[in-house]
């Protein structure tokens, strides 16, 4: 007896009894409706993905536990060694909003039924609006194996999404943000046929286009001043999330290199909050009227004397024609006030506009004016006036751009107009010290090799 008492005490109990034990726990996890009884020696057991646990009987097994004790803790799962996440244990099911989709409907396609569907459009009210659906955007639906939703993704961005889950019985909804890095990235290429497609043909997304255009607005025309063999360098910022690309950020810094001659931009944000592109010097790029005022366009009738396409003589031209597609937008080039916007004659739709230091700017043949742009508005500078059309006597869509000055007509591409104020003279230093490092890396940027056919000489193409 004392030999036994030893044993037990000290050894606990033999390993044939431990592994009784095991196995009675591994069965009652398996089957806990099949026990009776209660031990306090298991503790309570937490349910996994595709582990049922005993929901309140913490302290022992029910003799029949009821479904609403049954529960799976799914998030306990996530990382432990042989136990399946959600993701793992549902069924996936993706999906596409189709052209002519409600919600209900692209629901239904994909095997959803009524209940469910109601279950689903009811937790995300309030947090998601319907009618900002689109087609072709994509969601996913998370099926236990019994067919009931345990988790729904719409994917509304790379960045945005909503998402349903299911707890404690209930779907509920909430709107996610994901949070996106962003990097500077070094770009450079030549130009060969135009501005977009050398920026396509260098895996860039057509919305830089744009950012450049906007940025060197006030001192080059990309359709009449691009040349095959000009040079670009940039500094960009891009946002991306889980390594996907999302969007662009800012161009920190910007060099454009061609016929046109040198220019550069940086970024930089005065003392007093103004965020502006400014020359390495410290002047302003922004200037009171911008080189044109449409971003893409060629000039089809230049200013002068020429033989009218409707009249059939020579006629004084007081202005220059701009041809675009209709619908072009059409940018105020300056800040200024609408003294005339409506129909006048051969003109069409005619919008004109006075600015500082007497001029005036003239467009004519607009296919529609923008509504705020009436006589005695305020307009500013690339504020959207109209749009390029084929009013009054025009013999196809194009943009007539007049400009006079002090009351006479003059040619609006040969003035000279000065630039805006530039960096504070107390600013300089932190201005230089700010760009330092952009000039650094704008000159380290390698450019692709040349293209056997750049010239000086070379034809002149469409950067749109």
């Amino acid at each position: 007896m004392l030999i036994n008492s030893y044993l037990l005490f000290f050894k606990g109990l033999p390993e044939s009894s431990k592994t009784d034990r095991q196995t009675t726990a591994s069965f009652a996890i398996r089957d806990p409706g099949s026990l009776s009884g209660k031990s306090s020696t298991l503790g309570e057991v937490r349910g996994v993905a595709g582990i049922r646990s005993l929901g309140s009987a913490s302290h022992g097994f029910s003799p029949r536990p009821s479904l609403s004790d049954m529960r799976f803790n799914l998030s306990e799962a996530r990382g432990v060694a042989g136990l399946r996440t959600l993701e793992q244990w549902c069924q996936h099911v993706p999906g596409t909003i189709a052209n002519s989709d409600t919600f209900s409907s692209a629901l239904d396609r994909h095997g959803v039924d009524r209940a469910q569907a109601f279950s689903l459009i009811t937790a995300l009210k309030g947090v998601f609006d319907f009618r900002t659906m689109r087609a072709g955007e994509n969601f996913e639906l998370m099926l236990s194996p019994s067919g009931n939703i345990e988790k729904f993704i719409y994917f509304k961005s790379p960045m945005l999404s909503y998402q349903v889950e299911r707890r404690a019985g209930k779907l509920t909804g909430r709107r996610v943000t994901e949070q996106a890095q962003v990097q500077v990235s070094p770009i450079a290429l030549r130009i060969k046929d135009s501005l977009y497609a050398s920026l396509d043909r260098a895996g860039e997304a057509p919305a830089l286009v744009m950012m450049i255009v906007d940025i060197f607005a006030w001192d080059i025309d990309f359709y009449i001043d691009t040349y095959r063999g000009d040079e670009i360098r940039l500094l960009v910022e891009k946002l991306t999330v889980n390594g996907q690309f999302v969007r662009y950020g800012q161009i920190l810094a910007a060099e454009y290199r061609g016929q046109v001659g040198v220019h550069r931009a940086f970024r930089y944000e005065t003392a007093d909050g103004k965020i502006g592109y400014y020359e390495q010097d410290g002047g302003s790029l922004r200037k009171a009227f911008l080189k044109s005022p449409l971003k893409f366009t060629r000039i089809s009738s230049g200013y002068g004397n020429r033989v009218h396409p409707i009249l059939g003589f020579s006629k004084m031209h007081m202005g220059v024609d701009l041809s675009a597609p209709r619908g072009t937008p059409i940018w105020a080039p300056g800040d200024g006030t609408v003294i005339f916007s409506g129909r006048q004659g051969v003109s069409g739709n005619l919008v004109t506009l006075r600015h500082a230091n007497g001029y005036q700017t003239i467009f004519a043949h607009l296919h529609t004016i923008a509504p705020a742009v009436r006589k005695g508005s305020r307009v500013i500078q690339k504020q959207v006036i109209g749009t390029v059309g084929s009013t009054g006597r025009s013999t196809g869509p194009h943009l007539h751009y007049g400009m006079k000055k002090d009351g006479r007509h003059v040619n609006p591409f040969s003035q000279r107009f000065p630039p805006a104020d530039p960096v504070p003279a107390g600013q300089m230093k932190a201005f230089q010290q700010a760009i330092a490092p952009w000039v650094t890396q704008l000159e380290a940027i390698s450019l692709p090799p040349s293209p056997r056919t750049a010239s000086a000489a070379g034809v002149r193409k469409d950067a749109g």
